[in-house]
């Protein structure tokens, strides 16, 4: 990208149990290399009982929001996803592509999705469908879902030394139940540019799913290599292990 051209604006749509701030310094990051970047709280991890919790539909109409008031600027998006947030941020892209938003004689728009490690299921699939039911290390009150730190921290975290994967485990959030069942109604990745993050040791989404999600996106896609890929060497939450790193690997993706 050379640098008479304007950068596109990155929006980072977290994963679930996670608030926007876990990336900030990965925002922080984005924005030393001179690039746009902004992220924001998914409903369906920010809302509190007895508020109603949030669906994958609430999360997606969020960030399309978001989207949509940054592509009517006349920016350019790159929608980056975490984990859970691939099957929002897929349904977000809805009519925002650029090449779309160009025939209606509009500015701006998604010209790429960037999957960090994401669940990136078929039109009707859910993070359930593509993961299976939640693991021991979650409880279930009601339509609300709290996290086992103790359990969850030293996997999802497993790049970080003991105790600030403890730490970290304890900063995550209660995510909405129903979220996890939201089905996907729009393949944005059938018409956006793709890349996919490959995290070489990711202990929530392992190599393998990883591995088939790429595949799957080929497939959607037109074939092999119609997908760029980018690795890292490091755990699920590449974002507060290495977001210098994770920084760069977005922009390679680019």
């Amino acid at each position: 990208m050379s640098g008479t051209t304007t950068k596109p604006t990155i929006l980072i749509v977290p994963g679930s149990f996670s608030a926007a701030s876990h990336y900030d310094t990965l925002i922080a990051a984005l924005h030393a290399l001179s690039y746009p970047a902004v992220v924001s709280d998914l409903p369906s991890a920010s809302r509190l009982p007895p508020a109603p919790a949030a669906s994958m539909a609430d999360d997606a109409a969020h960030f399309h929001g978001i989207a949509e008031s940054l592509a009517d600027e006349g920016r350019d998006i790159v929608i980056v996803t975490h984990s859970y947030g691939g099957v929002p941020g897929t349904e977000a892209a809805k009519g925002l592509a650029k090449v779309d938003r160009e025939a209606e004689g509009k500015k701006g728009g998604v010209i790429r999705l960037v999957y960090l490690t994401s669940i990136v299921p078929a039109v009707g699939g859910s993070l359930v469908s593509t993961m299976g039911p939640v693991g021991e290390a979650i409880t279930i009150n009601g339509d609300y879902m709290t996290i086992d730190a103790a359990l969850i921290g030293p996997v999802t975290f497993s790049d970080l030394p003991p105790d600030l994967a403890l730490e970290w485990g304890h900063k995550l959030t209660t995510h909405s139940l129903p979220s996890f069942n939201g089905k996907l109604t729009y393949p944005a990745y059938r018409h956006i540019p793709t890349s996919f993050i490959f995290c070489e040791r990711d202990l929530i989404i392992s190599p393998d799913l990883q591995q088939a999600t790429i595949s799957f996106l080929e497939g959607e896609k037109g074939g092999q290599g119609s997908v760029t890929v980018v690795k890292l060497d490091t755990g699920h939450c590449p974002n507060v292990s290495v977001p210098q790193e994770t920084a760069a690997a977005i922009l390679k993706a680019l």
